[in-house]
């Protein structure tokens, strides 16, 4: 199962840049840590519109988001801007080795699916190719445990390609 979400991601960032126009477009990659650690790709599609893919380890089990989030300038503090968004995650939790918080002892593989909310800030490191952001992303499952992870938050380090 890691395979395919390894898979999934070596995907995703071979086939948005082939969707995306000549211009201003870009992709930023980067890590993210807090609840959460892993790895993020961001391609804006618009001048304001972006799919983000996030790959993260919590609880010892992996989880995959891909995320449409809508950005806005914050126009007082240049290089600054927010975003709000919304998509869907897939986790996986292997028997043995996970710690998913709706188990005392994991004794059988659990899958997850379910969909997401982002709203986060987002800052330009003086015009470089470096951003710094924080996302808040509460989602809700439909499988195994069916409630809603209101916990999720994390720092973003991004380099713009």
């Amino acid at each position: 199962m890691e395979k395919a979400l390894l898979i999934f991601g070596l995907s995703f960032v071979l086939i948005c840049p082939a969707f995306s126009q000549v211009g201003s477009y870009n992709t930023m990659v980067g890590v993210t840590g807090g609840t959460n650690v892993g790895a993020t790709v961001k391609h804006f599609i618009s001048e304001t519109g972006a799919v983000d893919l996030l790959v993260y380890n919590r609880w010892k089990g992996w989880v995959a988001a891909v995320l449409y989030e809508h950005h806005w300038d914050i126009r007082e503090f240049e290089g600054l801007e927010w975003y709000v968004g919304a998509g869907a995650h897939y986790g996986i939790w292997k028997d043995g080795k996970g710690e998913p918080p709706w188990v005392y002892k994991i004794d059988r593989d659990y899958n997850v699916f379910g969909v997401d909310a982002i709203v986060g800030l987002e800052y330009n490191i003086n015009r470089s190719n470096f951003y710094v952001g924080l996302y808040w992303k509460p989602a809700y499952n439909f499988t195994d445990f069916t409630k809603l992870w209101e916990d999720e938050a994390a720092l973003t380090l991004r380099y713009s390609l």
